[in-house]
């Protein structure tokens, strides 16, 4: 007769206990990447809803958003120069930083007031809302310099000797001379409240706050001590990082022209803008068919691709991008789920990982003429990102990996 057994021996148990923890950690894994699978999808349709929003907004003014900094002060196209400090081109240098967070939400979707875009929310004397005031989103058209004729200052030069001029938004007039404009927009839907944040506010302009996980502006939601109502405006990616626009450089005081394709900014040197020349939309892999070759000559015969440490005689960087980068117009980016964005090349980290250059999260921080100001305004901030293109790479981190890029045309 067989005999039964009572129980489970203790090996018995501790197997199948590991077992079931093994399992629960790879469902966990699973889940976890479920969860970012989710969110990078939600991101994208977010950048391609972004898009879509310009091409409209282009179509009721005749022009792209224009450049606003985290003032909300416009940013005047660039004329290109073959000129160098510090060893790099000035010119593509200052473009790397030539994007906006706050341009999406002011221009596609005008939650400004009416005393900042014409339409909106009216404050009375005693800083009270009027009720009798429009609430929704929406603008008054900008009119054909795209700042509602603001005034416009071009008094100052950068480190690099180029021109930085703004737009003063601060003292923008949509009801100048009683042409206040038809309402515009909004371009964009809200399909989620948490993709609206604000800025950090004081006295009237950003704060300089940076959030230490990511080396970008600090958003704060309703809610949030620090959220300011009056604050700029930017809209954030599933992981709640503000989303950069960028687009094509313009000739200077012309928002809505293009440089020709044969244009000469100087006698024998032909040269056209081009979504190429920001290193961050470059996507990090490549289709064969898809890949092209793009070069920067500055004025000594150098060939510039990006400013990572790949040299062969006067080449230096990697000249690889994606071909809609030669035709596209503008362009937006997440950070992705590491929520981090390396500006000065393809490679994750091109420098070693010391105090002197960096913070060891793949963002140098050193002083640099060439890298000084935040956007084209002037600012002198010490953690902006350096391009040490010269000191090969030593450490990496996944930086741009993850980066989610929408390219229009």
């Amino acid at each position: 007769m067989t005999r039964l057994r009572a129980a489970f021996t203790l090996i018995e148990i501790l197997v199948t206990m590991g077992i079931i923890i093994i399992l629960i950690g790879l469902m966990v894994v699973a889940a976890g990447g479920a969860r970012q699978a989710a969110l990078a999808s939600t991101t994208s349709a977010r950048l391609d809803a972004l898009s879509q929003a310009v091409t409209r907004f282009e179509a009721d003014t005749g022009y792209l958003p224009p450049l606003l900094d985290n003032d909300r002060a416009g940013i005047d196209g660039l004329e290109p120069t073959r000129n160098s400090t510090a060893g790099r081109p000035a010119y593509l240098t200052a473009v790397q930083r030539r994007y906006s967070y706050t341009s999406p939400a002011e221009y596609l979707l005008g939650y400004g007031t009416e005393a900042e875009d014409g339409y909106g929310i009216r404050y009375l004397a005693n800083g009270q809302v009027d009720s009798n005031s429009d609430t929704e989103f929406g603008l008054r058209r900008p009119g054909d310099d795209g700042f509602w004729n603001a005034s416009w200052n071009d008094d100052s030069l950068n480190g690099q000797g180029l021109q930085v001029g703004r737009y003063e938004l601060v003292e923008r007039r949509p009801d100048r001379s009683g042409a206040r404009g038809t309402v515009i927009g909004p371009y964009l839907e809200l399909d989620d409240p948490g993709m609206l944040g604000a800025l950090g506010w004081e006295d009237g302009e950003w704060d300089g706050s940076i959030d230490p996980a990511t080396n970008q502006p600090m958003v704060f939601f309703p809610g949030d001590a620090a959220y300011d109502e009056l604050a700029p405006k930017v809209i954030v990616d599933a992981w709640g990082t503000p989303i950069r626009y960028y687009r094509l450089n313009h000739p200077p005081g012309q928002p809505g022209g293009r440089y020709a394709a044969d244009y000469e900014p100087a006698p024998g040197w032909r040269y056209s803008p081009s979504m190429a020349e920001h290193f961050a939309l470059r996507p990090w892999e490549l289709d064969e068919g898809e890949s092209v070759t793009w070069w920067f000559t500055d004025s000594g015969g150098e060939r510039w691709g990006d400013y990572s440490d790949i040299e062969s005689g006067q080449t230096h960087g990697d000249p690889t991008i994606g071909r809609s980068l030669l035709t596209s117009r503008f362009a937006f980016l997440s950070s992705g789920a590491n929520r981090r964005i390396y500006d000065w090349a393809r490679v994750d980290f091109p420098g070693p990982a010391t105090t002197e250059y960096s913070d060891a999260r793949g963002d140098h921080a050193a002083a640099d003429p060439a890298a000084s100001g935040w956007y084209e305004d002037g600012r002198d901030l010490p953690w902006l990102g350096r391009p040490l293109h010269d000191s090969g790479v030593i450490a990496t981190e996944e930086a741009n990996r993850d980066n989610i890029v929408e390219v229009g045309q």
